[in-house]
């Protein structure tokens, strides 16, 4: 089966995946039309099994076998073989709204694939009210997609939004799904391969180790879900969407849902607020830079409290004013040097929800692993009221009229 990875490595991808001209659109640019189209979802259309690709070939019972899937070890640490970009859809037992994430899935068997479902994650909540109500839990893995479509998936928002109508806004056209063979969900009839199942809520695996996306090898987790796979189905030229998780492809996808995310919570605030960033330096998720147009004193802390709080992931938030480029890093670290006060513009946040596959996460005792984080903020705005000195700028006039063209030969 012919394999493609890195596929959604780079901005340029993700503006090129919107119809944006990849040579000219910035990463500003293509993070405003992502959080723009976020907003406008659109329902899915159903089309029968006939007319979708993605039933060309259908494998129950005895014929299922994971292993005609090219899924890849990547790093001699890891456990096994996991699917990288598995974009996995399931049901809110009390609402009936759909819910597509993407999580880890370990090979375990020829019918048997783990599932990783990180706490405080949509999913985690859905499997949680399945075992309340004794009940197993259908999902359905897709992958290989329009990229738009993967990006959905990543949507970072409240518990109670589809995202397959959210990927209709990023896609700029409804996602076309017809309904799985052997549980009671849609899947999206363009998909490459998917993959259906049941998880009992009840029953726990091992998973683990894996090189995990802050660049280290993640213990054993031991409270994995186990996926008893009930059919695949494919087209008949189907091609796998691999994605290695400790490599960039995993975590800069992540990224724009993450920033809209952040954008959103810190506008409900602080309605002044002009840029987010998610560097690279921070895996695209562990730093936040967010600049403001502040006008009054205390909205920069007010903005990194909201960052802060509205990505588990991202642990230092750098608050900036409007006339610091955030997407220039030797910018941002120029304000901090230039504007923060340390004993007064550095807030320290403990025992937060956050990545509890973070090397430094720690549970309640403080002496293990566990979901909770210490966050940091860092202040790096001038003072509203008081005098400061004026930033050393050439006219804007002179600047603008100034033509490189006109010094090359």
């Amino acid at each position: 089966m012919p394999l493609v990875s890195n596929v959604l490595g780079s901005y340029e991808a993700f503006g090129l995946a919107m119809g944006l001209d990849p040579k000219v659109a910035t990463k500003a640019e293509v993070i405003r039309e992502f959080t723009k189209r976020e907003g406008q979802s659109r329902p899915v259309t159903t089309v029968p099994a006939a007319e979708a690709p993605v039933k060309d070939i259908i494998l129950r019972g005895e014929d299922v076998d994971l292993g005609l899937l090219p899924l890849i070890q990547h790093n001699e640490g890891d456990s096994g073989k996991y699917i990288g970009i598995g974009n996995m859809i399931c049901r809110n037992p009390d609402t009936g709204i759909l819910n597509v994430g993407v999580y880890r899935h370990e090979l375990k068997g020829k019918d048997q694939l783990g599932a990783y479902l990180i706490p405080g994650h949509h999913s985690q909540h859905i499997r949680r009210r399945h075992a309340e109500l004794g009940k197993p839990m259908e999902v359905a893995i897709f992958i290989g997609h329009h990229p738009a479509v993967a990006l959905a998936s990543l949507f970072a928002g409240e518990l109670g939004v589809n995202e397959l109508e959210i990927a209709g806004g990023i896609l700029g056209e409804s996602v076309e799904v017809t309904a799985a063979e052997t549980v009671d969900l849609p899947v999206p009839a363009y998909a490459e391969i998917v993959i259906e199942g049941v998880i009992d809520p009840e029953q726990m695996v091992s998973d683990g180790p894996l090189a995990e996306w802050e660049g280290y090898y993640g213990g054993q987790q031991p409270n994995c879900n186990l996926i008893q796979v009930t059919c695949i189905t494919m087209r008949k030229d189907a091609i796998y969407h691999d994605l290695a998780v400790a490599q960039r492809e995993h975590n800069l996808p992540t990224a724009l849902g993450r920033t809209s995310a952040i954008y959103q919570a810190v506008k409900s605030v602080v309605p002044s607020v002009k840029e987010v960033f998610l560097p690279f330096s921070g895996e695209s998720a562990m730093i936040a830079y967010v600049s403001i147009a502040q006008r009054i004193p205390g909205e920069a802390r007010r903005a990194g409290l909201a960052a802060a709080n509205s990505a588990p992931a991202t642990r230092i938030v750098i608050v900036v004013d409007d006339d610091v480029n955030v997407f220039d890093e030797q910018e941002v670290l120029w304000a901090v040097c230039t504007r923060a006060t340390p004993d007064l513009d550095i807030t320290v946040l403990p025992r937060i929800l956050g990545d509890p596959l973070s090397p430094v996460s720690y549970d309640e005792t403080r002496t293990k692993r566990g979901p909770l984080n210490s966050k940091l903020i860092i202040d790096a705005t001038k003072p509203v009221a008081l005098p400061f000195p004026n930033r050393i700028k050439p006219s804007k006039d002179l600047w603008d009229s100034v033509k490189l063209e006109d010094y090359l030969d």
